[in-house]
C-alpha cells in the first residue's frame, strides 16, 4: 500500500515536472525566441539577462525533481511497460539537463558577461546557437512529457 501511494505521488511529480519544463520550453520556442530574433543586440542582451534570472534556479530544480521521480519509478512502477516509459522519461530529462548544461549555459554565461552598451569588436550573435540548443532540449522535454504521461495513465496491472 505504501509503495503504491509513493508510486502515485512520484508519478504526479514526474508528469507535473516534465509538463512544466515542456510548457516553458515550448513557450520560449514559439513566442520568446521569435521576439528576441528581431531585437537590436543591446536590447536582446538586456532581456536575456533578465529572463535568465527568472529561470535559475527554478527550472533546474523542476527538471531534477522530475528526473529523480522517474528514476524511482523505473523500480517502483507496477508494470514493465510503465517502468520502461518512466525510464524513457528519465533519459529525456537527462537529455534536457545535458543540453542545458553544455549547450545553453555556456552561451548564457557569455551573454551575461558582456555590457549591452559596449559590445566587444567582432562579438558574434549568440541567438542562432542558443536557439539550436534550445530546440534540442525542447524536443527532449516534450518526449519526457509524452513518456511520463503515458506511463502514469497505464493500468496498474499487466
Amino acid at each position: 500500500m505504501v509503495v503504491q501511494v509513493l508510486g502515485q505521488i512520484l508519478g504526479i511529480v514526474a508528469v507535473l515536472g516534465s509538463g512544466i519544463v515542456a510548457g516553458v520550453f515550448f513557450a520560449v520556442a514559439v513566442s520568446v525566441l521569435p521576439a528576441v530574433e528581431v531585437m537590436p543586440m543591446g536590447s536582446y542582451i538586456e532581456l536575456h539577462k533578465r529572463l535568465g534570472k527568472g529561470y535559475h534556479p527554478s527550472m533546474p530544480l523542476v527538471v531534477s525533481a522530475a528526473a529523480v521521480s522517474c528514476l524511482a519509478l523505473v523500480f517502483l512502477a507496477p508494470t514493465v511497460p510503465a517502468r520502461a516509459l518512466f525510464g524513457a522519461g528519465l533519459a529525456m530529462l537527462v537529455g534536457v539537463q545535458v543540453v542545458s548544461q553544455f549547450g545553453n549555459v555556456p552561451i548564457n554565461k557569455r551573454v551575461n558577461g558582456v555590457d549591452p552598451d559596449d559590445l566587444p569588436s567582432g562579438w558574434a550573435d549568440p541567438r542562432p546557437s542558443w536557439r539550436g540548443w534550445h530546440r534540442w532540449r525542447t524536443v527532449c522535454a516534450l518526449g519526457a512529457l509524452l513518456a511520463t504521461a503515458t506511463a502514469a495513465t497505464l493500468p496498474p496491472t499487466p
